[in-house]
C-alpha cells in the first residue's frame, strides 16, 4: 500500500489564496442545490467550462448523485486532446457506523472510491485535515486526499492521472467528491489548476446540524417531476431497427443514456436510464451477432444459459452479499392489450407476488448452474417465445432476482434478464429497478418491453 502522509491543515488555506491568482476565479459557475443530498456543488463556465454529466445508472451502485466534467477539444499547442481532461463525481452514502472525519483517511472504501481508477499505480497519498462550507461559513471538518498515477483518461487510455478526494460527514451521510485530471506535462490548459480550485470551492453543504426532532416524511414525487417548466409535453417515440428486423415503442417517460464507444463493442443498441430521489431505473438491449470471429478463427455462438445463469448468480451473488434474496412472479399475460409477448415484468406494486427465496440468515451456494437457479424460481423457460404478433424466439429465457446492495446508493435493487436467439443476432435484455422507481418508470418500462414485435416487414 503506498506510503500516507498526514500534513496540516494550513496548506490548502494557502493553496485557496493561491488559486486565484494562478487561474482567474469564474466569473460565473452552474450550480447545483439538492435539498436532500444537503448539498450545494458549482462547476466553472465561460471559456473553459464544465458540463454537467447526464445521469448514468452505474453510479447508483456508488452512491454517486451528480458528475461533471472539462473536455477541451484542442491542447493550446494546436493539437486535438485525446483524452485530456477533468471528470468530477459526487458521492452521497449511509455514514459508517461509529465512523468520524478523522478516520475517512484510513477507511478503505474511501480511499478506495478515490484510489481504484489507478489500479495501484498511484503514488504517495497525501493526507490533509481541511475545513469546507457549511450552514454559510467555511467551518466544517473535512478530510482532502492527494496522489498522481496512471488511470484511463476521457478517451480511455492509460495516461497520467492527477486525483483529488474531498470527504466528510454531515447529518448521518458521507459526502465524498472525487476530482481527476488528465492534464499536458506543463498543463498548459489548466486541468490541475481546476480541479485544485474545485476541491476548495465547488462543494458546501448547506447545513451541517444534525436533525432534531421527528421530521415530516417525504413525498414521492409525481410522475412528471424533474421536467424544465416551460418544455413540451414529450411523446411516446416509435424506433425502427430495420437491419435487425424488429421495432419498439419507447415510452415518453423513459430518458436516453448514450451509447459509448465502448458499449459499441459490447454490441449494445438501445439504452435508457434515469434517476431521482427516489430511486433508478435501467433498459439496455444487447445484439450480437452468432458469428464472430476472432484472429481468423469462428467462435461460437454466445452463450445465453450462462449469461443468464451461473455468470449472473456469481454476480448478483457478490454485489448482494446479506440479506434477503427473492424474485417476482411473471405475469400470466402482457398488459398491452392485443400483445403476443414475453418480454414484460412482473406486478411489483403487489407484494403478494414477491417470493424469498433465500432468507437472510440462509446459506447460498457459492456457484449455481442455470438448472440450480431454474428449481430455486430465479429463472424459467417461458410457456411461449412470442415477441410481437409474428414474431418468434429461439432459447428464449428470463430471469429476475431481487436483493439488497450492501453500502451506498439505493439499498434494495431488482434485476431482470431476458435472453433469446433470432436469426442472425442474440438477444440480452437488461432491466434494474433501484430504490422506489418501479412506482415511478415500472409501467413505461413494462409498456416499451410489450411493444417490441420481431419479424416485422418494412416498407422500402
Amino acid at each position: 500500500m503506498p506510503r500516507t502522509r498526514l500534513i496540516v491543515a494550513g496548506w490548502l488555506a494557502l493553496a485557496v489564496v493561491l488559486v486565484p491568482f494562478l487561474r482567474p476565479t469564474p466569473a460565473h459557475a452552474k450550480s447545483w442545490e439538492s435539498d436532500e443530498n444537503n448539498v450545494i456543488l458549482d462547476i466553472p463556465e465561460g471559456a473553459k467550462a464544465w458540463d454537467w454529466l447526464p445521469f448514468n445508472a452505474q453510479w447508483a451502485a456508488q452512491g454517486i448523485v451528480k458528475g461533471a466534467k472539462r473536455e477541451p477539444d484542442k491542447l493550446k499547442n494546436g493539437k486535438p486532446a485525446t483524452g485530456h481532461g477533468a471528470l468530477m463525481h459526487l458521492a452521497v452514502q449511509d455514514a459508517p457506523k461509529d465512523t468520524s472525519v478523522a478516520d475517512l483517511a484510513k477507511n478503505e472504501d474511501v480511499r478506495g472510491f478515490l484510489l481504484k481508477r489507478f489500479r495501484g499505480t498511484e503514488g504517495d497519498v497525501e493526507v490533509q485535515e481541511v475545513t469546507m462550507g457549511a450552514d454559510g461559513e467555511y467551518e466544517h471538518p473535512a478530510v482532502a486526499l492527494r496522489t498522481k498515477g496512471t488511470s484511463l483518461n476521457l478517451k480511455r487510455q492509460d495516461a497520467a492521472c492527477e486525483g483529488i478526494l474531498l470527504a466528510t460527514i454531515a447529518r448521518g451521510k458521507l459526502v465524498m467528491m472525487r476530482l481527476y485530471a488528465w492534464p499536458t506535462e506543463y498543463d498548459e490548459e489548466g486541468l490541475s489548476v481546476d480541479i485544485n480550485y474545485m476541491e476548495g470551492n465547488a462543494l458546501r453543504l448547506i447545513t451541517a446540524k444534525e436533525k432534531k426532532g421527528k421530521e415530516m416524511p417525504k413525498k414521492a414525487p409525481p410522475p412528471d417531476e424533474g421536467e424544465e417548466k416551460g418544455d413540451e409535453k414529450r411523446e411516446d417515440e416509435e424506433l425502427e431497427f430495420q437491419a435487425l428486423r424488429f421495432k419498439m415503442t419507447k415510452d415518453a417517460k423513459l430518458d436516453y443514456e448514450e451509447i459509448t464507444d465502448e458499449d459499441k463493442d459490447f454490441h449494445v443498441i438501445f439504452k435508457v436510464a434515469g434517476s431521482d430521489r427516489m430511486g433508478s431505473y435501467r433498459l439496455w438491449i444487447y445484439a450480437p451477432p452468432n458469428t464472430q470471429y476472432q484472429d481468423g478463427q469462428q467462435l461460437p455462438p454466445p452463450n445465453l444459459m450462462k449469461w443468464i445463469g451461473p455468470d449472473w448468480w456469481q454476480n448478483f451473488d457478490n454485489n448482494h452479499p446479506k440479506g434477503e434474496l427473492a424474485t417476482w412472479k411473471w405475469p400470466k399475460k402482457p398488459e398491452t392489450k392485443g400483445a403476443k409477448t414475453f418480454l414484460t415484468i412482473p406486478f411489483m406494486e403487489d407484494e403478494k407476488n414477491r417470493d424469498v427465496v433465500f432468507k437472510a440468515d440462509k446459506k447460498r451456494p457459492a456457484e449455481a448452474s442455470f438448472v440450480d437457479m431454474k428449481k430455486m424460481g430465479f429463472v424459467e423457460k417461458p410457456k411461449r417465445n412470442n415477441i410481437g404478433k409474428r414474431g418468434k424466439a429461439s432459447e428464449a429465457v428470463r430471469g429476475c432476482m431481487s436483493g439488497k446492495r450492501p453500502a451506498g446508493g439505493f439499498p434494495d435493487e431488482t434485476v431482470f434478464r431476458f435472453a433469446w436467439r433470432h436469426r442472425e443476432h442474440s438477444y440480452r435484455v437488461f432491466v434494474t429497478f433501484a430504490g422506489e422507481a418501479y412506482k415511478k418508470w415500472g409501467p413505461a418500462i413494462r409498456k416499451t418491453l410489450e411493444s417490441i414485435e420481431f419479424d416485422v416487414k418494412f416498407k422500402d
